[in-house]
């Protein structure tokens, strides 16, 4: 929900250490330099940064120590402002990235002095050794923090009203403690950490934690007066030491326009066939809107925040449920069925508050609704494609739409018409706009009436696998007790992204029956950053 956010890793070093440039003996194109690490004693994660211009392809980067292959899990293609200025006339150099990254963990050699070199693999074959040198390891040093902030980016002052996220990765290791976010010297808050982030990861193959070195921090701009702002990120380890690793400035542009409402749907999924049930049960069981209890009912939940003016305290006063733009279901319905609150807003969302904390509606952030597809169908609702999304308006009569305003593509059917009752579940991994590299697991549940037969994955449309069905899954038997083959609905799929592009990419999962008929449970959004 929150990871809509763009949060490419860039490290960037804008002056050159112990540059040494290495020169091929069997051509003059070849330009390269390894920045880091320098001569200081070296602790915890040895960061080994520099950078490369050559026309031809790089196949790969290595890395050795003591003249012992330690991996090619090496991140290059990174922006390099320094050497752009450094060599404005070298061809292509306005959109070349020459940067890499990658590293170490001293632990795992003796303390005292160690050879280190780069060898980059070229796609013609050749292997170029560069930046050889003496690299004194003392693992009795506690070494800083270090890490990266994502977002606000280094582009220039980052405008912000509203609530704005930061974002980035760090790591120690020694483990970190926290990640606190300070506007103008002074805390505003901490930021949530453990994200997973398979690109640091990948830099770091010999540091386990890294892949889940993220942290996110979703600052209330209503905090902080109108104007011009430092923000800085401090990282502090378990021992107490703490190190500075990003600062920005911020400009805050508040107003009563643009403090709308935000949120989140959580369920359904786009492109989800959703059935329904007594379809021409004329009259909807005489109530407005449509509760009728013996049937199947499709659950709308997700969550909404709000910060009002910045003369009020903000707050949600409305939540209403939207079906090709007209209203079906509103707050204003709320009431205790099936055992439990619908059509409300207010409802507990713990892990909402955990990213937005002080926001007004925390932790009562949840809203559901029950959606009866059966009976819109019985009052003139076409089958077939509909678009959904859920209006939130707040006190000061602001109001938005969620996700955005073109909502999310649902698709209507009824079981008596088709004589099957539609396939229903949930993708839990990927989260929408989550960042995947190397091999992923996607995962989540399904159920069916007629029985799963196999649940097929899809990637931008293409057919890419059958996903292993089975897993034992109580948490969904206890939610649907009397539906056949909930306690074993689980299904994961792994898959090797680095057969996808660096891009945006949309995962779909289709379900086939025992009947052979087919349901989509779902899409989402996903990007791959692979080196």
């Amino acid at each position: 929900m929150w990871r809509w956010a763009t949060r490419g890793l860039v490290l960037t070093s804008l002056a050159l250490l112990l540059l040494t440039p290495a020169l091929h003996a069997q051509t003059t194109e070849f330009l390269g330099g390894l920045d880091r690490p320098d001569t200081s004693p070296q602790s915890g994660i040895v960061l080994v940064q520099g950078w490369l211009l050559d026309p031809g392809a790089i196949s790969k980067i290595q890395l050795y120590v003591d003249d012992q292959f330690v991996h090619d899990q090496v991140l290059f293609n990174q922006p390099r402002i320094d050497i752009s200025e450094a060599y404005p006339n070298y061809p292509g150099i306005h959109t070349a990235r020459p940067g890499f990254v990658t590293g170490f963990l001293a632990s795992n050699y003796s303390n005292g002095p160690h050879t280190m070199e780069i060898v980059v693999v070229m796609s013609d074959g050749r292997h170029i050794p560069m930046g050889r040198r003496t690299v004194n390891i003392d693992n009795t040093i506690n070494q800083s923090p270090f890490g990266f902030v994502d977002i606000p980016d280094l582009r220039g002052t980052y405008n912000a009203s509203g609530s704005f996220p930061v974002t980035g990765w760090a790591a120690d290791a020694d483990g970190v403690n926290r990640v606190d976010v300070l506007i103008d010297g002074s805390v505003m808050q901490a930021a949530m950490y453990g994200d997973a982030r398979p690109d640091v990861a990948a830099v770091y193959p010999d540091y386990p934690p890294a892949a889940f070195s993220g942290f996110v921090a979703h600052v209330d701009t209503t905090r902080i007066q109108d104007g011009v702002h430092t923000l800085t990120v401090r990282v502090t380890d378990k021992f107490g030491l703490s190190r500075e690793i990003g600062r920005r400035v911020v400009q805050v542009l508040n107003s009563d326009n643009n403090l709308k409402p935000f949120g989140y749907i959580d369920e359904p999924k786009r492109d989800a066939t959703l059935y329904g049930t007594q379809c021409n049960d004329e009259g909807g069981g005489g109530f407005s809107p449509p509760v009728r209890p013996l049937q199947h009912i499709t659950p709308v939940r997700g969550w909404a925040l709000d910060l009002g003016t910045r003369t009020g305290v903000g707050g949600i006063g409305y939540v209403e449920l939207l079906i090709d733009g007209q209203r079906w279901l509103s707050t204003d319905d709320c009431g205790f069925l099936f055992g439990g609150y619908a059509n409300c807003y207010g409802l507990p969302r713990f892990d909402v508050q955990r990213y937005y904390p002080n926001y007004p509606n925390v932790p009562r952030a949840g809203f559901m609704f029950t959606l009866d597809v059966g009976a819109l169908l019985s009052m003139g609702v076409r089958p077939g494609h509909h678009i959904m999304k859920v209006r939130v308006g707040d006190n000061e009569q602001t109001f938005a739409d969620i996700p955005n305003r073109d909502g999310i593509p649902v698709f209507f059917t009824c079981a008596e018409d088709e004589f099957n009752y539609a396939a229903f579940g949930f993708i839990e991994q990927p989260t929408t706009f989550d960042y995947v590299g190397g091999d992923v697991t996607f995962s989540g549940w399904v159920i069916d009436e007629n029985n799963v037969g196999q649940v097929e994955i899809l990637i931008d449309g293409n057919f890419v696998g059958v996903a292993q069905y089975g897993f034992i899954r109580n948490d969904v038997e206890t939610e649907y007790p009397g539906v056949r083959g909930s306690r074993t609905s689980g299904w994961r799929f792994t898959m090797d992204t680095r057969r996808l592009s660096n891009a945006r990419h949309r995962l779909t999962v289709r379900v086939r029956d025992q009947g052979q008929n087919e349901d989509i449970i779902g899409s989402v959004d996903f990007y791959v950053t692979n080196p």
